[in-house]
Parts: C-alpha cells; sequence; structure tokens
C-alpha cells in the first residue's frame, strides 16, 4: 500500500484507506441526539466528559448510524485519567435498546465523544479497546468538534465531526506501542434519512424559533414567594417584593408564537440560498478564461505590444472546469425564467382579486360578529330594565300590564 508522510497526530495510521474501506451512513437522528446531549450538558454545567454510544446495522462494509445515546462513564484507574464506560450499566441500557429496536434489528456500531480537529486522542483509546473487546471488534468512533463551530472554520454545509475506524497496526520495528498499536483512520461518510427522520427533524426546525431560556428562580424570588403565599392571623408585611413586570415575551400568544417560528423559518431559508448563491458565484468567477467569448483568446493572431489581461483571466489562479456541475448550473439558470410569470399584469390584477376578497370576507365576519354582539347586548339590556321596572313595583306590574314587556326593554328585547 502507498504510503504518505507521518501525520502529526500519532494516533493516525499513514496507511491510506483501501476502496473497499468501511462506508458510513449517518442519519439526522444522531446528530440530533449528539448536539441535544452537548446543549444539556453544557446549559446545566454538568462536569465529566460526553460520551454516548451508537447503534444501527452493519451489512459488510456499510454501515448505519441510525440512534445514539448518553453513555454513564466511570475512571479506569486512580493513576491515569482515562475514562471507560460503566461495564455493568452499558450491558444493561445497551439490552434494553435492543430490545427496543427488533425490526430491523439494531446492534451497537460505534461511539462518540468531543475532540479536536486533529483527530483522536490518547483519552479516546481506552473506551475503544473496551467496546472493541467485549461488544463489536468494527465499532467506530464519531468525534464531534466543537471548536469548529466556535471559530467559524465550517464552509460549504461541511458538518462538524469526523468519523474514524480503529485497528491493530505495527510498528516497522514490530514493536507495540502503549495502545498495543491501535491506529485511527478516517473514513468518509454520507448523510441519509427516512420519512420519519425527515418529519421529525422538520419539526425540531419548526420548534426551535419558540424555544426561550428560563431563568431559575433566585433565593429572593423564592423568601417573596414564601411570605407571599404563607397567610397567617397577622397581616403581611408591606415590604414584600412586588412580582415582576411583564414583559414583552410573556405577553406572546400561540399565534404570535407560530408566527415568529414561521418567520424564523423563511429568514434561515433566504440566508442559505443567499450563501448558496454566493458559492456559485464565487465558483464561477474561478474559471479559467473561455475562447467564445474572451477576444484575446479568440484571435489567431493575438494583438502587438504589451497586454496584461485582467486578473480575472489568468489562468495561474483558475481551477479545472468540472463539466457537469456547470451543466448543472446551466439547468438551473435555464429553470428561473419558468418562475416569472409571463403576463405580468394579469398576475398583478389576479392578486389584487384575491386580496379584495380575503378582506371582504373578513369586514362580513367582523360585521356579523358586531350584530351578534349588540344583540346580547340588547337582550341583557331589556333583562335590567325589567328587574328594576318589577322592583319598583310591589304588585309586579299587573295592574299596569307591564308583564307584557311593553317600554325600552320590549324595544331592545326584540331586536
Amino acid at each position: 500500500m502507498a504510503t504518505s508522510q507521518p501525520p502529526a497526530n500519532p494516533l493516525l495510521s499513514t496507511v491510506r484507506a483501501s476502496d473497499s474501506a468501511l462506508q458510513v451512513q449517518l442519519h439526522p437522528l444522531v446528530i440530533l441526539t449528539i448536539s441535544d446531549y452537548i446543549t444539556r450538558h453544557t446549559l446545566r454545567q454538568q462536569q465529566g466528559p460526553i460520551v454516548g454510544a451508537i447503534i444501527g446495522q452493519q451489512n459488510g462494509h456499510e454501515i448505519t448510524m441510525e440512534h445514539a445515546f448518553e453513555c454513564k462513564t466511570q475512571e479506569l484507574d486512580t493513576v491515569s485519567d482515562y475514562i471507560v464506560l460503566d461495564d455493568v450499566w452499558f450491558k444493561e441500557r445497551l439490552e434494553q435498546f435492543r430490545d427496543v429496536h427488533k425490526a430491523p434489528a439494531l446492534d451497537l456500531v460505534g461511539w462518540f465523544t468531543l475532540g479536536p480537529e486533529e483527530g483522536p486522542q490518547a483519552v479516546h483509546v481506552p473506551i475503544m479497546q473496551q467496546l472493541q473487546t467485549n461488544y463489536n471488534d468494527a465499532a467506530v468512533l464519531l468525534l464531534f468538534h466543537p471548536g469548529a463551530i466556535v471559530n467559524g472554520a465550517l464552509s460549504g454545509g461541511k458538518l462538524p465531526l469526523s468519523i474514524y475506524e480503529a485497528f491493530t497496526e505495527p510498528s516497522s520495528e514490530n514493536r507495540m506501542d502503549e495502545f498495543n498499536g491501535l491506529k485511527f483512520r478516517e473514513l468518509a461518510h454520507s448523510v441519509d434519512t427516512s420519512q420519519a427522520e425527515m418529519i421529525a427533524v422538520d419539526f425540531v426546525a419548526k420548534g426551535g424559533g419558540n424555544a426561550t431560556a428560563v431563568t431559575a428562580p433566585s433565593s429572593t424570588d423564592k423568601q417573596a414567594a414564601e411570605s407571599g403565599n404563607g397567610i397567617g392571623k397577622g397581616k403581611a408585611k408591606a415590604t414584600a417584593t412586588p412580582p415582576p413586570a411583564a414583559t414583552e415575551t410573556d405577553a406572546l400568544s400561540a399565534e404570535d408564537e407560530e408566527a415568529i417560528a414561521s418567520l424564523t423559518a423563511k429568514a434561515n431559508a433566504i440566508k442559505m440560498l443567499h450563501q448558496r448563491i454566493n458559492l456559485i458565484r464565487a465558483y464561477l468567477s474561478a474559471q479559467p478564461p473561455s475562447y467564445l467569448n474572451d477576444a484575446l483568446l479568440a484571435s489567431p493572431t493575438p494583438p502587438q505590444g504589451p497586454q496584461q489581461p485582467p486578473q480575472n483571466r489568468t489562468v495561474a489562479t483558475a481551477t479545472t472546469p468540472n463539466h457537469q456541475i456547470l451543466r448543472q448550473i446551466l439547468a438551473l439558470t435555464s429553470r428561473i425564467p419558468l418562475l416569472t410569470p409571463s403576463d405580468t399584469a394579469a398576475f398583478a390584477r389576479e392578486i389584487t382579486h384575491q386580496s379584495a376578497d380575503v378582506n371582504l370576507v373578513a369586514l362580513l365576519a367582523n360585521l356579523t360578529k358586531s350584530v351578534v354582539d349588540a344583540r346580547a347586548m340588547g337582550r341583557k339590556f331589556a333583562a335590567f330594565e325589567r328587574a328594576r321596572t318589577d322592583k319598583g313595583n310591589p304588585l309586579g306590574g299587573q295592574d299596569l300590564g307591564l308583564s307584557k314587556g311593553v317600554g325600552v326593554g320590549s324595544g331592545f328585547g326584540s331586536f
């Protein structure tokens, strides 16, 4: 096999991956589980490492990562800082997941944790050896890179993670190192999803706009609540802390929250569209000059004298054209006129008519509601007037003919 220069990370193998290497398919639920785990661990200020297991299917050289769950860890020994999984707890939890996911049958295929972009570190080796020895000798490692998100080093929609396989690679002198020759090699992965996962991801994306941070009540607020609720024989203290004023966020209704979530989703979509357009423009700008529309290249005899071409027409800084990508860009731009109506005036007139119809229906609904409220008001006023009249006449209005409801009350009552 061909070899390359030794990497900066001693745990990374210098042997390149062959064509028959493992192929990993990553599902979105695994990414959501890892993101939720990191978020809860950070906001709750929990101590300890972030470690979890990944279950899926393995068919030959194809591995699918479908579900993940967090794991309980313990120290390997009192001397080193290395950690391993709590074997008793992990066996019970893994058996529970196997019982739940029986069709199709899912089993342990790997584990996840945090790490730098340089690759696995020495602290990751004990857990990998534990999983390969006791559960799956082909377990892989999903390394999530939080530093790439903080530094903003991601581009082109790349996920901040890497997947590695582990194998034993003895040194050239046939000697083992402190980790028994365990080496890691990065694997290529793709993102795959199912219909159920698409629904779940869409639900999470829409609900993200309604998420708000809830601040825990302080000790002062608790004391004020206790003093206000503890009503005894004496009067409540006048120095009780007044309740906090209602903020704008507390006054939001369900419709407002839904509108905010919808607008947030549309803003994210427009932002993503803007990034993709800038990516296409940058790719086209980096293409070499074309002999079809470039006068200097199309001319069989270049003009005499010193001609300094513009920098955007230099071949040295241009990239190699990919005709498949260029055809896709051409197909995309050719479909843009189909989205524009042929008759703009008729389209605007139809939009105006539809808007007028909607406004008319809303006006009729408001008018009907006003009529109903006025009728209810008339009934209440008639009942009040009848009761006041009966109170003023002890005989109940029998001799005066008031029992028939004549007068103002009758007018409103028959509205």
